[in-house]
Order: structure tokens, then sequence, then C-alpha cells
């Protein structure tokens, strides 16, 4: 009588295994730099964000070039002959700068406060559990997004204004002059900056029209509404206040109801370090 042995072996439940873990996709880690990845192409993708960096451009550029125009009599200007600028060249050309700071700030706030209203916030914290990542994507992505669109709008404003300035004949500054550069660097870093301020509140507030009202009435109006209503004695206080501050470096003549530049930018800096703190700590410390 012959026998056959079987030539196949059963697969141990191990090599099995064994297998499987060879032939899975690797598990990708959530790194830093794949939030951000994440971020901008979120921020990229929405129409919202080309219109509203597009509004920013054209404020910035337009409304200094209409100021310009003014001031040199080529368009029709306030009936006691002032312009925006007050009669300085940098601030009339600059001029749009006041309601880029706004548009900048609303961009901030939606960036920082959208997913909270819409409920995807608890999906991507989910994601990224370590909750940090999330803050400096969103710093980051709204710097890479933004500051180029400022910075070129400041430059191309003084550009086109000083050239409109220059042929109605009125005087204007070059940019070796003393102080020029500090200000138009100065009001794009003031611009992103309170953008940087309506993102934090954004976060902070989770509620996209409570930041709006936080940063235009708590930023914006209240230094000008604390100074024509409180005592003179308050204005050593209100020196410190952001859009204060910032005035220290982003205008041409210093006086003595601000502080210096140096100082005043420090301040300033420190708005915003302080704000971005804050998100920081209710990012992490409340539930979404």
């Amino acid at each position: 009588m012959t026998t056959t042995s079987p030539d196949t072996t059963t697969a141990s439940p191990a090599s099995s295994a064994h297998r499987h873990r060879a032939t899975a996709p690797p598990a990708h880690r959530i790194t830093l730099a794949r939030v951000i990845r994440a971020e901008w192409i979120k921020l990229r993708t929405l129409r919202s964000t080309w219109v509203m960096l597009a509004a920013v451009l054209l404020t910035v550029v337009g409304l200094g070039a209409i100021a310009a125009a003014s001031t040199t009599g080529a368009v029709e200007g306030p009936p006691d002959g002032g312009g925006p600028g007050g009669g300085d060249p940098l601030s009339t050309v600059l001029s749009g700068s006041m309601l880029a700071v706004v548009l900048v700030g609303v961009l901030g706030v939606l960036i920082g406060a959208r997913e909270y209203s819409s409920g995807v916030i608890r999906s991507y914290l989910a994601a990224v559990p370590a909750r940090l990542p999330v803050l400096w994507a969103k710093v980051i992505a709204f710097l890479a997004a933004v500051l180029p669109v400022v910075l070129a709008g400041v430059l191309v404003a003084f550009t086109v204004g000083m050239a409109v300035l220059d042929a109605g004949g009125v005087p204007t500054v070059s940019w070796t002059d003393p102080g020029t550069a500090r200000v138009v660097l100065g009001t794009a870093g003031y611009v992103v900056g309170m953008g940087l301020i309506g993102l934090a509140l954004g976060m902070i507030l989770r509620s996209t029209a409570g930041a709006i009202s936080a940063l235009l009435a708590g930023v914006l109006v209240l230094p000008t509404l604390a100074g024509a209503l409180l005592p003179d004695s308050w204005d050593g206080m209100l020196k410190y206040l952001p859009s204060n501050a910032a005035s220290a470096f982003t205008s041409t003549v210093p006086t003595d109801s601000l502080l210096g530049t140096g100082a005043g930018a420090a301040v300033f800096a420190l708005w915003v370090v302080v704000a971005l703190a804050g998100a920081a700590v209710a990012l992490t410390r409340r539930d979404a």
C-alpha cells in the first residue's frame, strides 16, 4: 500500500498577519507640514478668498490713487480742499489702507471662525488631536495668502500715488527720504497684524458676527471714541491700544500723543502675540 503526503501546507496565522502587514499601505503621520498643506488647499479653493484679496489690492491702490488725484485737483475733492491724507503725501497715497485693515481683519475672522459655525471643526480636530498645529497652519496659510497681496498693494499705491502727485505739481517724497520705507512697510505690517488679531478673535469667540463686531468696535472704533470721551489724564494709557500703537510707526510726523516708533512696533506686536496666545488656549482647553 502506498501513501501520499500532501505537498501543501496550511499557512499559520502568524505568517498571514505578516503578509498582511507587508502589503498594507503605510499609515501617514499627522505632521505640521501636512496640516499646513490641508489648510492652504481649503483657503485657495474658496472663491471668497480670492474675491477678498482682490478687493484688498484694489482698495489700497485705487483709493490711494483717487486720494492723490483729489489732492492735485484732477478730480473733485472735499469743499475745503482737504484730502484724505491731510496734505501729507505718504498719508494721502496710503489712505486706502484704512479700509484694507477692515477687509483683512474680516478675512482673518472668517478663517478663524468659519469652521466653528459649520461644525466642521469637530472632524478637523478629530483628525488633528494635537490641536495646536491647526492654529499654526491657519496662521501660516493666512500669511502666505495675505502678506504678498498687502505688501504689493502698498508698494504699488506708493508708486502710483506719487506719480499722480508729481504730475499734478504737488510735493512728493521718494523711497530714500527718511521715514518713507518705515511708513510704507509699517502700514503693510499693521494691516496684516490686524488680520492675525481677527483670526485669533474668530477662534476665541467662535462666532463670525461676534468676532467681527469685537474687531471693529473694540480694536478700531474704541480708540477714537475713548480719545474723544475720556479726560486727558487717560491719554497715556490710550497710547497702548493696538491702532494707536500702530500709528507710532505708520505716521510720518511723530507726536507727543503717540509712542515712539520702536515702542509702538513692540506694543503692536505684543497685541498680536497675546491674541494668538489666547486663541491657542481656547483651542486646546475648550471642547469643540
